[in-house]
């Protein structure tokens, strides 16, 4: 696989039913980033991933036993993990990045012999780190980037927060020309991710009959296996509502939605790009700290656990929102978090561009930081500056990716955002 290491990227991510999808398709996600600034980027993956090869890109699957379930695995079992990864490797590679619960300093540290440069895209911060970059692209409350004190090296540079939510990037394409979200809802999605194990969708759905408005339901569910008889039954008793199996992007359903039900994970991001209020459900205990924060912000609805809700749960909250109103975010994710990261992995020239900033922009300059206080702040001031003829307001962009705001005084100097 060697290429001498230049512009060479391996990436070691897996899915499967109980880790769900959300690390491969972050990971591709960064990968076609990566390749538009001219890497060579190859997956290596416990098992074969027939995803990764339809996105492009190479994979490579180790011939390794399933590990134990522990997080993070045994060192036994890093280790062989690490030795099987170098030896698919064939020689030295520019970058490693990492995405999976199971691996930690242990496998870090024997990879380090084929690469100078090792980016941890993590979410838990609950493990030591020997890497060179970590990525966390979640919001915990106040003091987020301080978890990974004594987590990482001093020196490792962090990236850390929505700003750098790695979706796809069809999600910015989508929050450039969606339509305003209208309430009450006419439109809602339901998609709980590639795996339902609490049966969230059956849940929702038969929440939402007798609701007294016209909806249209998008159901949504990632395989054929989740599409029971019961769940079937349960949509076409909903008057308005639709089933889908395994699109290949949820975009166009959640651009088009004014309400949706989901899981947390990436999935609250995709929803955040596109201005989507949300009733969350998380489906696994880790993820709750994320989106306990959101909710407590004011910023999504959470449902609770998965398996704890319940159809009269869901209907409850659906009542409580046609009464009160959505909860909305101020704008954190512009759906160019996964060009951020590329363009810290891979440098480019640094051509500096700027452009008339529009609504669509604010992400750019609210989500820096972990202050949701300052985040409100920064939204308010950022559309009262967009509609102020005293002052023109202009993007930065850096190789394309934008970076900064600046506002420029009509007749006078230029100041940053």
């Amino acid at each position: 696989m060697t290429n001498g290491g230049s512009g060479l990227v391996l990436v070691r991510a897996d899915s499967g039913p109980r880790i769900g999808m959300g690390h491969l398709v972050r990971q591709l996600a960064l990968a076609r980033e990566l390749a538009a600034r001219g890497a060579a980027v190859v997956f290596v993956t416990r098992t074969a991933e027939p995803r990764v090869e339809a996105a492009g890109f190479r994979c490579l699957a180790l011939d390794l036993p399933a590990p134990e379930a522990t997080r993070p695995w045994a060192a036994g079992d890093q280790v062989a993990d690490a030795r099987a990864t170098i030896a698919l490797a064939g020689g030295a590679v520019d970058t490693v990045v990492v995405d999976s619960y199971g691996l930690d300093r242990t496998w870090e540290s024997e990879v380090r012999a084929i690469t100078g440069r090792i980016v941890a895209v993590d979410d838990l911060a609950d493990r030591s780190r020997e890497v060179d970059v970590v990525v966390d692209q979640n919001w915990y409350g106040a003091g987020s980037d301080a978890r990974y004190d004594g987590v990482v090296p001093d020196g490792a540079r962090r990236l850390i927060g929505p700003r750098h939510a790695l979706l796809h990037h069809d999600y910015a394409a989508a929050r450039r020309t969606s339509a305003p979200r209208q309430w009450p809802p006419r439109r809602v999605l339901v998609s709980f991710g590639g795996t339902d194990p609490g049966g969230e969708t059956r849940a929702v759905v038969e929440a939402l009959r007798g609701t007294g408005l016209e909806l249209h339901v998008d159901v949504v569910v990632g395989t054929a296996a989740a599409a029971t008889d019961e769940l079937r039954a349960a949509v076409d008793a909903l008057p308005g509502a639709s089933l889908r199996v395994a699109l290949p992007s949820l975009v166009p359903s959640l651009a088009a939605a004014d309400l949706a039900f989901g899981a947390s994970g990436t999935a609250t991001w995709e929803r955040m790009c596109l201005d989507v209020p949300a009733v969350v459900t998380t489906t696994a205990p880790h993820q709750s700290g994320v989106t306990r924060a959101l909710a407590e912000a004011g910023f999504t609805t959470w449902a609770g656990l998965s398996g704890e809700v319940g159809a009269e749960g869901y209907r409850t909250l659906v009542a409580e929102l046609l009464a009160e109103g959505p909860r909305l975010a101020p704008p954190l994710v512009d759906g160019h978090g996964a060009a951020r990261v590329a363009a810290e992995v891979l440098p480019g020239p640094g051509e500096r561009t700027f452009r008339a900033a529009t609504g669509r922009d604010a992400a750019v300059e609210v989500a820096r930081g972990d202050d949701p206080e300052a985040w409100v702040a920064a939204a308010e001031q950022f559309a009262a500056d967009l509609t102020d003829p005293s002052v023109d307001l202009l993007v930065a962009e850096v190789d394309g990716v934008p970076v900064d705001v600046v506002r420029r005084l009509r007749g006078g100097s230029p100041t940053g955002g």
